[in-house]
């Protein structure tokens, strides 16, 4: 499966949330795709959801989701950016 075929559900106050943060869902599909082909993914048990980062140009991604019935359902997303000189 491509980042672009996984299926998202993202409810009315999640939508909300990555438009105030300025992020798409195809960010937060491709930081799920890469946690999911990756194994890159802390798992919260308590709320039975993963949180997952990836950077992505110059900004990082994070984004807590859970899976149900094949369906990636986003529960929060937010971003940094941040440029390491040296």
């Amino acid at each position: 499966m491509t980042w672009e075929e996984i299926k998202l559900q993202v409810s009315n106050e999640a939508k909300q949330l990555l438009e105030e943060r300025h992020i798409l869902e195809d960010e937060v599909r491709q930081v799920i795709h890469h946690a999911e082909t990756e194994g890159e993914k802390l798992y919260l048990p308590d709320e039975n959801r993963y949180l997952a980062k990836l950077g992505i140009g110059k900004a990082t991604f994070y984004v807590e989701y859970s899976i149900e019935d094949g369906n990636y359902i986003v529960r929060s997303a937010y971003a940094h950016k941040a440029e390491i000189k040296g």
